[in-house]
């Protein structure tokens, strides 16, 4: 069935969190044209600072966008909530935050900073932080209390909750550029806090990504509607890898000018277990990238798979490891990974440019506005209906969702018995 067009307030209430991957996907475009190894560098730095403040208007505009719709739908947030895919993609708004941080530090010394800059986004920084843990630690909780899950519906939109303190410890890495010289002790803690969250991060990812390795293999690949999510485990593996090459250039600058012995040595030690961490996981992330180009490729010359803003879940996973690979390259002085890299962000900046187009074009009409947690609701759901005495409810008030689950039922189930009792 073709889908109708939706008018303005309608497509505020389909306005679902997964809208932010836009952001993230269209950071990471402007991150790379920054660290490509080759161009002029003024040109590149005009095309990262367009798309740095095209990201920042797309960011300021959904967060708007995403606040209407919970002030006018506020029953809307609990059903999202609720939703076993959609919920995930709360954790897109850490991640969205997290490539503006960077990309902002990063443009910024290239024209040599300015502390009070520094400062303000070692502040929003920390913001990012306190919203990745949320997101790491509330959004599983969720899933673990009140949603219902099957191994053979899991996906790799799993991993979504777990990844933003791998992207913000990335994001503190590249703060650190500004921050080793000018304010040693703040980049001491920047890195301690990296650290722990990379390692929480990256941790939970390797597990969730074994689980998801086992579900391929039983049930093969995802539905139509989220085949492409099979690209998320690249984020990860190269937001991962990233992290820790510099993390540990950062680290190893600063306990080889301390006052411990044998800083030199703890520093290049550390360098190496580092990269050699970080080529795992490039090798893991090619693994997981090669079976995604495959699946997906099947997939289209088997059946049509519907276009929908999770296309730009691609981006993103695709972006970060381009990232590791150039940056691969930068820290061995290898060739190969510097072309690699290349080849790879060309690809990468070219499936932006067409799903950046194809999203627009159904953007016209409204058609990609569509929030799954309201499909078997009915349009004017959750207004209550009433009869004319305004104390009892019509025989065909509308019923809670379907995906509203036993969890949930359960769970509150057992509070009302320990309150009573």
């Amino acid at each position: 069935m073709t889908p109708r067009s939706k008018g303005g307030i309608e497509r505020i209430k389909h306005f679902t969190p997964s809208w932010f991957t836009v952001v993230m996907g269209t950071g990471v475009i402007g991150i790379l044209v920054n660290n490509l190894p080759y161009g002029d560098p003024e040109a590149r730095y005009i095309v990262s600072l367009g798309f740095l403040l095209l990201n920042t208007l797309l960011f300021i505009f959904f967060i708007g966008v995403s606040i209407s719709r919970y002030i006018m739908f506020p029953k809307i947030w609990y059903m999202m909530l609720m939703h076993p895919v959609q919920s995930l993609f709360l954790s897109a708004f850490p991640m969205a935050l997290a490539t503006i941080i960077s990309a902002s530090i990063s443009l910024s010394l290239y024209r040599n900073g300015t502390p009070a800059l520094t400062m303000a986004l070692w502040g929003i920084w920390w913001l990012d932080v306190a919203l990745s843990m949320g997101s790491c630690i509330l959004i599983p909780y969720v899933m673990i209390t009140r949603h219902n899950h099957l191994i053979d519906q899991q996906n790799a939109a799993w991993l979504l909750p777990v990844v933003p303190p791998i992207v913000a410890s990335s994001a503190g890495a590249v703060l650190c550029n500004a921050l080793v010289e000018t304010e040693p002790q703040k980049a001491i803690i920047t890195i301690a806090v990296s650290c722990g969250m990379l390692s929480i991060g990256l941790s939970l990812a390797i597990i969730l990504s074994t689980t998801y390795v086992l579900r391929l293999i039983i049930h093969g690949t995802p539905k139509a509607g989220l085949v492409v999510s099979v690209f998320i485990p690249l984020g990860p593996c190269g937001q991962g890898g990233y992290a820790l090459l510099m993390l540990s250039h950062h680290f190893s600058k600063l306990i080889s000018t301390s006052d411990i012995p044998n800083g030199e040595l703890y520093g290049s030690i550390a360098t190496c277990i580092a990269t050699a961490g970080a080529l795992v996981l490039w090798s893991i992330g090619f693994w997981f990238g090669v079976i995604a180009i495959i699946s997906l490729v099947e997939f289209f010359y088997n059946s049509r798979i519907p276009f929908g803003v999770n296309f730009w879940g691609m981006i993103f996973p695709n972006g970060v490891y381009c990232l590791l690979t150039l940056q691969l390259g930068a820290y061995l002085d290898i060739d190969f990974f510097r072309v690699t890299g290349t080849v790879f962000s060309a690809f990468t900046a070219v499936l932006w440019f067409a799903i950046s187009c194809k999203t627009l074009y159904l953007a016209r009409g409204g058609a990609i506005f569509h929030a799954p947690c309201l499909d078997d609701v009915p349009l004017n759901w959750p207004a209550e209906s009433k009869q004319e005495n305004g104390s009892a409810a019509e025989p065909d008030a509308p019923r809670p969702p379907s995906w509203q689950t036993s969890k949930t039922k359960t769970a509150r189930t057992l509070l009302r018995v320990t309150w009573h009792h």
